[in-house]
C-alpha cells in the first residue's frame, strides 16, 4: 500500500512541476508565485521539465529488477535531476549582494 501512495504522491508532485514548465515554456510567464525570482521563465522552464522527467526516472528505476540495469537509470536520473536544477538556477534572478 505504501507503494502506491508513495507513486501516487510522485505522479502528483511530477505533473505540477511539468505543468510550470510548460506553461513558462509556452507562455514566457512564470509560475505566480515565482514571478519576482525568475529573470528568464523559458530556461527555467526547461529545467523545471527535465527535473520532473528526472524524478519520473527515479521512481521508476525503483521499479527495475535488474541491478545493472537499475544502477545505470539511476545515474540518469540523477545526472537529469543535478541538470535540470542547474537550468532552473541559472533562469532565476540573482540576488542582490551587498544590499
Amino acid at each position: 500500500m505504501l507503494h502506491v501512495i508513495s507513486l501516487v504522491a510522485v505522479a502528483a508532485v511530477v505533473v505540477l512541476y511539468a505543468a510550470a514548465g510548460v506553461l513558462a515554456i509556452t507562455t514566457g510567464r512564470a509560475v505566480p508565485w515565482q514571478r519576482g525570482y525568475i529573470l528568464r521563465p523559458r530556461l527555467w522552464g526547461s529545467g523545471a521539465l527535465v527535473f520532473g522527467a528526472g524524478m519520473a526516472l527515479a521512481r521508476y528505476g525503483g521499479t527495475v529488477r535488474d541491478l545493472t540495469t537499475s544502477d545505470v537509470v539511476f545515474a540518469c536520473s540523477l545526472l537529469m535531476l543535478i541538470c535540470g536544477g542547474v537550468l532552473q538556477y541559472v533562469g532565476q534572478r540573482a540576488g542582490r549582494l551587498g544590499v
